[in-house]
């Protein structure tokens, strides 16, 4: 089967603050012989101000937790950075400041388990994709600390892929979610994770 959901939202129609974003999501799903689904997620949004307006910190996308496998919350996309101001060397991590534009795909393969059924478990294989970023000149401008340093933004919104393992438990307090991985292509900024543990809903 497949899903497919639009959603826009604008902002300014009697408030203080104007734009407008619009995100689209959807998956496709196959099943195929003894028990193995192969699916492939997307998303993708992009916001953006009107009437003069830039789009402020609080109302960017920020990605990453159970949105983006193998990568913290708000672990990926434009970043506060304090850097060496001759050789551009990273001093100190700040923090995500998040993008007006993002793309994410997940490939996922579900592999049923030798196990009873009673056990409920499940697990899968999974490979996510994807990159964020692109903020507002005036969030990009650098700033000297006077110190031989710099704060500045990166916003390269470069292509960032995991791989791994997930595994599903249909718990008697509803379904739960482990995933296992393994950040394959990031930058040395963001904030990587290798476990995480979520609730689950299923198509």
């Amino acid at each position: 089967g497949f899903d497919l959901q639009l959603s826009q939202d604008i902002a300014g129609l009697g408030g203080e603050v104007n734009y407008l974003r619009t995100e689209i999501e959807g998956g496709i799903y196959y099943g195929l012989p003894f028990g193995f689904r192969a699916s492939f997620r997307g998303n993708a949004g992009y916001i953006a101000g009107w009437g003069g307006d830039d789009v402020r910190i609080n109302d960017r996308f920020f990605k990453g937790g159970s949105s983006f496998r193998g990568f913290d919350v708000a672990g990926i996309g434009p970043r506060q950075l304090i850097v060496d101001d001759v050789t551009g060397e990273i001093i100190q991590e700040g923090d995500a400041i998040g993008g007006n534009v993002f793309a994410i795909g997940s490939f996922q393969l579900e592999v049923p388990l030798p196990l009873p059924e009673s056990f409920s478990l499940g697990s899968a294989l999974f490979v996510d994709f994807g990159t964020l970023g692109v903020v507002d000149s005036a969030s990009r401008q650098s700033l000297s600390l006077g110190d031989g340093t710099s704060l500045i933004v990166d916003d390269s919104a470069s292509l960032r892929v995991s791989a791994g393992v997930s595994v599903f438990w249909d718990s008697p307090f509803g379904p739960v979610q482990f995933d296992f991985a393994q950040p394959l292509e990031h930058e040395e900024y963001d904030k990587t994770e290798e476990f995480r543990f979520s609730t689950r809903t299923n198509f």
